[in-house]
């Protein structure tokens, strides 16, 4: 080993990928035209999936080329001889590779960080797991990838796997944190338009009812609705699901909280910590012992409702029972 790490070798380039693609976050009501293709000032951009890989494949590029220049010099000022630099670059290529293969999952634990607020432990614990099998993978991909190419090359080489282990692990935990950090940044949901309190809130008079249009960024495909329309709504991860009347859907990148927001005009409310429905739309309502509810809507759909957001139904349930009063009255006279 020692012999041919001062043998001299030429210089491969190292050439990182690169991709300029980007999208429009999902805009608000208002940014965007019907048919129109320019964006009003101030929408937030947002890079793709596509280009987000890219970003992070290069940025692993880049650390695999400054790594490579940096062991290099280090064995060389180590052995105080000549060195060549094609066995550190072949080091750090083949954890480079390694880490790209595994981007994937890297991207997935950003995800399920994001979404972790429901269950906290299961999501906690599906991360550790990641976190294991990711230095697994890289440090078992990476030693046999340069144990190949030392075979390739006429060379003999052993991975010292007992001792790297440990070693790798540590690099590994931060690499992965690093590159989550990445996914988590450039894919989080679009921000929520802030919501005007006291003073600042424009005062609503009842001859200017709020517009029952609503725009939806369905992928790259802007769609507009009636907001009548709109039967559920429910969280799905980093993403909401519209569910509208005809059985059709749409997948919003954004949170239920800032749907809730906006959709409160158009009475639309929150009676499950990952739903909310169209009270115009509820035919029935039964109550549970626990303080719980289910409310039937008129496409025929049971939804379970949590003591929790019980205010939301609770002017249902008055209207019934004055209903009620009103009908024994009527029969007593």
């Amino acid at each position: 080993m020692i012999k041919s790490l001062i043998q001299l070798a030429p210089r491969s380039p190292v050439h990182p990928p690169r991709d300029g693609w980007f999208r429009p976050r999902d805009e608000k009501p208002g940014d965007r035209t019907s048919g129109g293709t320019s964006w009003t000032k101030g929408v937030d951009a947002q890079l793709s999936v596509r280009a987000v890989y890219a970003v992070a494949a290069t940025l692993v590029a880049v650390s695999c080329l400054v790594g490579a220049f940096s062991n290099a010099r280090d064995i060389s000022w180590r052995l105080g001889s000549p060195h060549n630099l094609w066995e550190p670059a072949l080091w750090e290529a083949t954890s480079g590779i390694v880490v790209v293969a595994l981007l994937p999952l890297i991207r997935r634990g950003a995800l399920l960080f994001r979404a972790g607020g429901i269950k906290p432990f299961t999501t906690g614990a599906t991360l550790i797991a990641l976190v294991i099998a990711f230095s697994a993978l890289h440090i078992i991909g990476m030693g046999l990838l340069r144990e190949l190419a030392y075979r390739l090359a006429g060379w003999t080489y052993t991975f010292p796997w007992s001792r790297e282990i440990l070693y790798e692990f540590r690099k590994d935990l931060f690499a992965y944190l690093a590159l989550a950090v990445i996914f988590w940044f450039a894919e989080r949901p679009a921000r929520a338009a802030p919501i005007e309190t006291g003073e600042a809130a424009p005062k609503r008079t009842a001859s200017t009812p709020a517009k029952p249009e609503l725009w939806l960024r369905d992928g790259r495909i802007s769609v507009l609705i009636d907001a009548c329309e709109i039967v559920s709504v429910s969280s799905a991860g980093n993403y909401v699901e519209y569910e509208l009347t005809a059985q059709r859907k749409h997948l919003i990148r954004t949170t239920l909280q800032a749907e809730e927001a906006r959709l409160a005009p158009f009475g639309i409310a929150r009676v499950h910590r990952s739903r909310l429905i169209n009270l115009k739309r509820i035919v029935a309502l039964q109550w549970r012992p626990s303080g719980d509810f289910e409310v039937r809507l008129d496409t025929g759909e049971t939804v379970p409702g949590s003591r929790r957001f019980k205010a939301a139904v609770a002017g249902i349930a008055e209207r019934s029972k004055a209903a009620a009063a009103g009908t024994l009255g009527q029969a007593a006279e």
